[in-house]
């Protein structure tokens, strides 16, 4: 619209309209003042515009970077529990609570997961043990029936009927064939079962071993012989000592053969305990310090187990 041509109220606010909307952004006062001084030179004024934007950038990185680190491990967090009581706790500790209950679901997962796997070996187990049965039902029915086919007077049954006796006889040798692949297979099942019992054994006791190694500082043959003389010495053949790979067993088996090693010294542990000198104690001192082998045993006595028991022996070394 031409502003000569303004005469009414509604011109003018058309025009004062239409003015805004091509009204160019104010510069910034710094970007502004500078190009004054540099008298619009333009390479100036562009050098300014830059440095702006790289102070801008890393005043945006810095922000970034202080909200992305991490609180302090003393800094306490408050809430409110669902019964409405407050709680409060320092990030440390909720730290550690979460790294806990990590390490509980880890372990109840990896219990599960060997709990199921050994439902499904003993359910396998039952089912070839089920089999076996049944092939052994048929093989024992099988013979039942050889055994009459061999009592039968096949020279009397020809002799009546030979086409009878000829069906029979060729039905004997059909069962007989059966019975004879039966067998085998049997005999197949049997010594597979009897591998993987000694698998399954030979992988106890390694693991049994590997926790005694763990429990006990220096496990080693002259343990295991001890153990299988304490084993003899209670009644157990060496067959039945040779079978054991239960961890807890050759535990038991362990502490019993420390046991009677230590009521063999024990004579000497007395002596050596009534021939100790006694400590001269300082003008107000509360009593006389026990030596180490009389104070390691009586930690036996009252806790009786196996570091207890270590420690004696180490007293008297």
């Amino acid at each position: 619209m031409d502003d000569d041509h303004i005469t009414t109220v509604d011109d003018l606010a058309a025009a004062l309209d239409a003015g805004e909307g091509q009204a160019p952004e104010a510069p910034d006062a710094e970007l502004q003042a500078a190009a004054y001084q540099n008298d619009g030179d333009p390479l100036a004024y562009a050098e300014l515009e830059a440095e702006q934007a790289d102070g801008d950038a890393d005043a945006a990185t810095q922000d970034a970077g202080q909200a992305a680190q991490a609180p302090d491990d003393d800094l306490v967090v408050r809430w409110s529990a669902p019964d409405g009581s407050a709680i409060e706790a320092p990030i440390a500790e909720l730290k550690a609570g979460y790294l806990r209950h990590a390490d509980y679901t880890q372990k109840a997962q990896q219990l599960g997961e060997e709990r199921r796997q050994a439902a499904e070996q003993v359910s396998q187990q039952f089912q070839q043990a089920q089999q076996l049965t049944r092939e052994h039902a048929w093989l024992m029915q099988m013979a039942e029936q050889l055994e009459l086919y061999q009592k039968a007077d096949w020279d009397a049954l020809y002799q009546r009927d030979p086409t009878e006796a000829s069906r029979l006889q060729a039905q004997w040798r059909q069962t007989e064939a059966q019975a004879t692949q039966l067998a085998h297979s049997l005999q197949a099942a049997v010594q597979q079962q009897e591998q993987m019992a000694v698998q399954r054994h030979e992988q106890a006791s390694q693991q049994a071993l590997v926790a005694l190694q763990a429990a006990v500082p220096g496990f080693g043959r002259d343990h295991l012989m001890a153990m299988r003389h304490t084993g003899l010495a209670h009644g157990f053949t060496e067959a039945e000592l040779s079978q054991v790979s239960d961890a807890r067993t050759l535990k038991v088996l362990l502490e019993a053969a420390q046991w009677r090693a230590l009521q063999a010294r024990r004579p000497g542990v007395q002596q050596q305990v009534r021939a100790a000198p006694p400590k001269a104690s300082k003008p107000g001192a509360a009593g006389v310090p026990p030596s180490k082998i009389d104070a390691a045993w009586k930690q036996l006595n009252a806790r009786r187990d196996v570091n207890s028991l270590a420690a004696l022996l180490a007293a008297q070394e």
